[in-house]
C-alpha cells in the first residue's frame, strides 16, 4: 500500500528548527515532521517506518510545551495539534467527550463550560497544552488533591503500536484478555506480555508516597482491585511520554463545574511561614488547592496587568502569599470552610491579613498572577552585559510528602545558594510539589555544567525526603537518576512494559526505560545538546542587537488557542507553529547561526543551507502583520516586529530591495500631496499605483469640508501657541480627516487650546520593512518635534494609536534618547472627564479594540471606555483579536487570504450586529476601521465622534 502525502514527514530547514525546540532548554533537530489529518495517516507512516531498512525514532508532539524535552528527538516528529485537534464525541449525560490528542484543553473546556462540565486536570499552560500531551505526561496542577492527575480522568485510549497497529487501551475482563492474547497478531502478543507481568493489586513496588502518584508506566494500576478481575493498560500509557504508543484519540471522564467558589488570600512575611501553614492547613481545613509564592515571585507578579485582585490584601508589603480556594455546590457550605480557614489562620498567627474574594472575574484575575508571575519570572535578565542568567526549568517541579515540604525547601535553599544562584519558588503547596527555577546563562559552559551538578545534588535532597524528581512536568532527558527513586526489581518490570509496546525502541527512545535486552543506557541530561551551546556559537554583540530571539524560552504563550487573544495573529490564522513568535525568534537564531559561525573552511551545502534558510525566514517575516502584540503578551516581551526590522535591514543589503519598499516607503509625504489635488488625480493615481505594487483596496485622501477653524498652526522654535499640540499623522490629517477635525473640537469644548504642528513622516512603513536607515531619520524629525514643543510648554498628542505607540517603544530603541511627553489623545481627555458634558443622543457603542493597543497599552482602550461612559454612552467591548489590516499588511496582494480570515475570526460578528438599528461601532485604528469598511461593508468611526 502506498504512503498518502500526509504520511510523508516534512525535511525542510525550516521544520527541522521549529520543531528542534520546546519549553525546554534543550534543542534537538528532528530529521523531519509529519502534520497528520488522521490516525490513518499516523498508522501508514509508523507501518512504512516499521519495514523500512532504516528506522527512525518517533515521537508525537501536542503543544510543545513540555519544560524536559518530552517532544524532541533527532527522528520524526508527529505534530498531532495542528490538525488533530477536534471533539469528536460528547455524553452530557454519562460526562464523557471522544478528544483527538491534539485539542487544546482550554478549548475543549471552553466547549465543555455551556453543558456544565470540564476536563478536571489542571495547569497553568490550558491555553496551549493539548489534552494527548497532558495523558502523556499524567499532568496535573491547580486542584490536584482533590481531582488528582490526568490518569484519573482518562476511560480509554484508541493508539497506534510501533508499526502502526492500532489498538484500544480501556479496562478490559481478565477473561476477555486471555482470549485476546490467543491470537496470532500484534495485538496478541502484546497481551500476552501484559498478562505474565509479576504485579497485583498488593504488589509492594517501592513506588514515593505521595500526593502526586507517581507518573510513568503506571503499572501499580495495571489490576486493579475491582469485584470482577481486569487488566487496565490505560494507566500505563498515561504518564508514558510516547515511549509506549502513540494517541490517537482518548475518552475522557468529564467533571461537574462548581456551582459556586470562593478565594482566599492569605499574606506573610516570609516564604517559611507560609509554607508551615501550608502543612497544617491541608489537614485542618482541607481546600481544593493551596498555592503559594515565595519572596521573588510575588515580586514579579506585581508587574501582572491582573494584580489589583491580588494587591487589595497584600498592598506593598514584601512577602510571600498563599492562594487557598474552596468550591461546591451549596454556598452556606463553602462560606464555612472558608469562615474555619479564617479561623485557622488566626490561630497560626504566622498570616499578617488575608482577603475573600468571591466575584468570579477577581477570582479569575488572582489565579491570572499566579500564571502570569511565572512567565514574568523568565523575564528577568541578571548578571550584566557579558552574562544574562534567566530562571531556567530543570529541577522545576520536585514533589515530596507535605510534611516535608518545609524542611525539603530550606535543603533546596542551601543548595543554590551554595552555587550562588538567585531564583524564584512557587507551586502546590497542598501536594507537596514545588516550582524552582534557578538563574542561569546556558550560554556559559560553567552554567551549562550546573544543570548536571545541582540536578545531582537535588535529585539526593529529594530521594532523602520520600520524594521524586518528576512530580509534574513529565521526566524527559530527565530518566537516567530513575534509579534514585525505584527499586531495581521495579525498574525491570517498567523495563517490561516497554518491552511489551516498544522491542525495538522506536517510540521516544532513551526517555523513561529502555527494553529488556538493550544495553544502551538512557539519555543522560547533560548529554543532549542544549540551546545554550548553539546561541554560544553566535558573537556577543550579534546577541544583543537581536535579544529577543535568544531570550525567547518557548512557552508558548503565542500558541494560545483563543482567537481573541491578540498574540499571535498569523499563527491564530494558520496554525502553524513557525509563523508564531516562537517560531520566528527559533528561526532567526538559526539564521544568525549560519551567518556568525560558517565553519573554519568554506562548505558549499552549508552555504546553501544559509541561503535557503535566510530566504524562507523572508518569506516568513513577510506574513507578520507587525501588530507588536507579542511585545506585550509575551511573558519575556519578545518583540518580533523589531527582530524583523532588524533582520530585513541586514538581509536586503546583500539581496537588494523590492522596488515597492522605496516607494511605498515615501507614501506618508507623498498622501500629504496627494490631500491637496483635485479628487479624480488622486483615485487615479492610486487605481494605477496599487497593481504595479502589489497592493490592493488602497486608501485615498480625503478632506473635511465640514471642519471648524483648524488649530493654530505652530512650528518649532516658536514661542507656546496652545495648551496642546496635535502631532499629524498621516492617517487622521490626510485619510481620515474628520477624526482629526473631531479631535480638535472636542480638546476645544475641554478648554483646551489646539495648536497643529507640522506633518513629519512616523516612518512606520519604513521600520516594519527595515528600512532602519529611513526610519532613523523619521525618528530624529519627530523627537525634533516632541522636543520643541514640551519645551515651550505644550503637550504633544498623536490621535492614531499604531503612531502613538512608536513614541513609546520603537522610536526610544532606535534612539535611546527620544524624549518623553508625547501623550495619547484619549490621555488628554481623560484629564479632564469632569467637563465632559453629556452627549445629545446617548448611543449604545460597541467599542472594537485595537489590537496593539490592547497588548501594549491597555490603560488606553479602558480610558475610551470610561470616557465614552462619562458622556452617557452604553458601552460594550467584545474580546476582538487582530482585524488582519495592521497598516499595509492587509493591502498586500499575497496577504489577501490571511487578512480575511483574521477578520473573520473574530471581527465580522461583532461588526455585523453593530449594524442594528440605534448601536454604532466605533474603533481607535484607522487600520479596523478600513478593514471593517472593506470587509464588513459597516461603517466604524474614531470614537472621539461619538464626543
Amino acid at each position: 500500500m502506498s504512503q498518502s502525502p500526509r504520511s510523508n514527514p516534512a525535511t525542510d530547514p525550516v521544520s527541522r528548527v521549529v520543531y528542534a525546540t520546546d519549553n525546554s532548554i534543550y534543542q534537538v533537530a528532528p530529521h523531519g515532521v509529519l502534520v497528520p489529518e488522521t490516525a490513518q495517516d499516523v498508522a501508514d507512516y509508523l507501518a512504512a517506518n516499521f519495514a523500512a531498512a532504516v528506522r527512525r525514532p518517533v515521537v508525537a508532539r501536542g503543544g510543545g510545551t513540555g519544560t524536559n524535552g518530552q517532544s524532541l528527538t533527532d527522528g520524526v516528529v508527529i505534530d498531532v495539534k495542528r490538525r488533530m485537534n477536534r471533539m469528536l464525541s460528547l455524553d452530557v449525560a454519562n460526562r464523557t467527550a471522544v478528544v483527538q490528542p491534539g485539542m487544546v484543553t482550554g478549548a475543549l473546556n471552553a466547549e465543555l463550560a455551556s453543558h456544565g462540565l470540564f476536563w478536571a486536570p489542571h495547569t497553568s499552560t490550558l491555553n496551549r497544552a493539548t489534552v494527548g500531551g497532558m495523558i502523556s505526561t499524567d499532568a496535573a496542577g491547580k486542584g490536584s488533591a482533590v481531582h488528582g492527575r490526568a490518569s484519573r480522568h482518562v476511560l480509554a485510549l484508541d493508539v497506534l503500536l510501533d508499526d502502526g497497529t492500532s489498538w484500544r487501551a480501556e479496562p478490559t475482563p481478565l477473561a476477555e484478555a486471555k482470549r485476546l492474547a490467543d491470537r496470532a497478531n500484534r495485538v496478541g502478543r502484546l497481551w500476552r506480555d501484559l498478562l505474565v507481568l509479576p504485579v497485583t493489586a498488593e504488589t509492594d513496588l517501592g513506588l514515593p508516597e505521595l500526593a502526586r502518584g507517581f507518573s510513568g508506566y503506571g503499572i501499580d494500576r495495571l489490576r486493579p482491585a475491582t469485584e470482577i478481575e481486569v487488566i487496565d493498560p490505560v494507566p500505563l500509557l498515561c504518564g508514558a511520554e510516547g515511549t509506549l504508543a502513540v494517541i490517537t484519540a482518548a475518552t475522557l471522564r468529564l467533571t461537574a463545574i462548581a456551582a459556586h467558589t470562593e478565594l482566599v488570600v492569605a499574606g506573610y512575611d516570609q516564604f517559611g511561614a507560609a509554607l508551615d501553614d501550608a502543612v497544617e492547613l491541608v489537614d485542618l481545613v482541607a481546600p481544593d488547592a493551596i498555592e503559594s509564592f515565595d519572596e521573588t515571585t510575588l515580586e514579579r507578579g506585581r508587574s501582572s496587568p491582573a494584580w489589583p485582585a491580588l494587591g487589595e490584601g497584600v498592598g506593598d508589603r514584601d512577602g510571600s502569599v498563599l492562594l487557598l480556594e474552596f468550591s461546591g455546590a451549596d454556598p452556606s457550605a463553602v462560606a464555612d470552610r472558608v469562615a474555619r480557614l479564617g479561623a485557622a489562620l488566626a490561630d497560626t498567627g504566622r498570616s499578617y491579613g488575608h482577603q475573600v474574594i468571591t466575584d468570579p472575574d477577581r477570582r479569575a484575575a488572582a489565579w491570572k498572577v499566579r500564571a502570569d508571575a511565572v512567565g514574568l519570572l523568565a523575564k528577568v535578565a541578571t548578571g550584566g552585559p557579558e552574562r544574562s542568567a534567566r530562571p531556567t526549568a530543570m529541577v522545576e517541579d520536585c514533589a515530596v510528602p507535605v510534611t516535608e515540604m518545609p524542611a525539603f525547601i530550606d535543603g533546596f535553599r542551601r543548595i543554590l545558594d551554595g552555587h550562588g544562584l538567585t531564583y524564584g519558588m512557587f507551586g502546590h503547596a497542598d501536594v507537596g510539589c514545588v516550582h524552582v527555577r534557578p538563574a542561569l546563562d546556558l550560554t556559559d559552559p560553567a552554567h551549562a555544567a550546573l544543570v548536571r551538578a545541582v540536578t545531582d545534588e537535588v535529585t539526593a535532597l529529594v530521594a532523602r525526603h520520600g520524594g521524586i524528581l518528576w512530580g509534574e512536568h513529565g521526566r524527559g532527558f530527565r530518566g537516567d537518576v530513575a534509579d534514585a527513586f525505584l527499586p531495581p526489581a521495579t525498574l525491570d518490570l517498567m523495563r517490561a512494559v516497554k518491552t511489551a509496546f516498544d522491542p525495538d525502541d522506536l517510540l521516544n527512545p532513551g526517555k523513561l526505560y529502555r527494553p529488556l535486552g538493550v544495553d544502551e543506557p538512557l539519555i543522560a541530561l547533560d548529554q543532549v545538546p542544549m540551546r545554550g551551546a548553539t546561541d554560544r556559537r553566535v558573537p556577543l554583540k550579534v546577541r544583543h542587537r537581536f535579544a529577543d530571539a535568544f531570550a525567547c524560552n518557548g512557552n508558548g504563550l503565542c500558541h494560545h488557542h483563543d482567537g481573541a487573544e491578540v498574540m499571535c495573529p498569523s499563527y491564530k490564522a494558520t496554525g502553524d507553529p513557525a509563523l508564531s513568535p516562537k517560531g520566528r525568534a527559533d528561526l532567526l537564531r538559526a539564521w544568525l547561526v549560519a551567518e556568525e559561525a560558517p565553519g573554519p573552511t568554506p562548505d558549499p551545502d552549508a552555504e546553501t543551507e544559509r541561503s535557503r534558510l535566510g530566504q524562507a525566514l523572508a518569506q516568513n517575516l513577510d506574513q507578520c502583520l507587525s501588530c507588536s502584540a507579542c511585545s506585550g503578551r509575551c511573558p519575556v516581551e519578545v518583540d518580533i516586529p523589531e527582530l524583523k526590522s532588524r533582520f530585513l535591514d541586514r538581509y536586503h543589503r546583500t539581496t537588494g530591495r523590492p522596488f515597492a519598499h522605496r516607494f511605498l516607503s515615501r507614501f506618508e509625504a507623498m498622501a500629504g500631496l496627494g490631500r491637496t489635488a483635485p479628487g479624480w488625480v488622486t483615485s487615479a493615481g492610486v487605481r494605477v499605483a496599487g497593481p504595479l505594487l502589489g497592493l490592493v483596496d488602497l486608501p485615498t485622501p480625503k478632506r473635511d469640508r465640514s471642519a471648524e477653524a483648524p488649530p493654530t498652526p505652530w512650528r518649532p522654535g516658536q514661542p507656546a501657541a496652545a495648551d496642546v499640540v496635535i502631532l499629524p499623522d498621516v492617517f487622521t490629517a490626510t485619510l481620515d480627516p474628520a477624526t482629526l477635525n473631531a479631535a480638535v473640537m472636542v480638546l476645544r469644548r475641554l478648554d483646551y487650546e489646539v495648536a497643529q504642528a507640522p506633518f513629519r513622516s512616523s516612518g512606520k512603513f519604513d521600520h516594519v520593512k527595515g528600512r532602519r536607515r529611513a526610519f532613523a531619520k523619521a525618528v530624529v524629525g519627530q523627537a525634533d518635534l516632541v522636543r520643541a514643543a514640551t519645551a515651550v510648554g505644550m503637550t504633544p498628542v498623536v490621535v492614531e494609536p499604531a503612531v502613538a505607540l512608536l513614541h513609546g517603544r520603537e522610536y526610544p530603541a532606535i534612539a535611546p534618547d527620544f524624549p518623553n511627553g508625547t501623550q495619547n489623545l484619549v490621555q488628554v481627555i481623560e484629564a479632564r472627564i469632569d467637563r465632559l458634558g453629556p452627549a445629545a443622543t446617548p448611543q449604545d457603542v460597541t467599542l472594537l479594540g485595537h489590537c496593539t493597543e490592547r497588548a501594549t497599552a491597555p490603560s488606553w482602550p479602558a480610558a475610551w471606555t470610561r470616557v465614552l461612559e462619562a458622556a452617557g454612552h452604553r458601552v460594550d467591548v467584545p474580546d476582538v483579536g487582530c482585524c488582519g489590516m495592521a497598516g499595509i499588511f492587509g493591502h498586500e496582494v499575497g496577504n489577501q487570504e490571511m487578512s480575511r480570515s483574521l477578520y473573520d475570526l473574530t471581527w465580522a460578528d461583532p461588526v455585523a450586529r453593530s449594524s442594528s438599528p440605534g448601536r454604532v461601532a466605533a474603533a481607535t485604528g484607522y487600520s479596523c476601521r478600513s478593514q471593517a469598511a472593506r470587509f464588513g461593508q459597516a461603517e466604524v468611526i474614531h470614537p472621539v465622534r461619538l464626543l
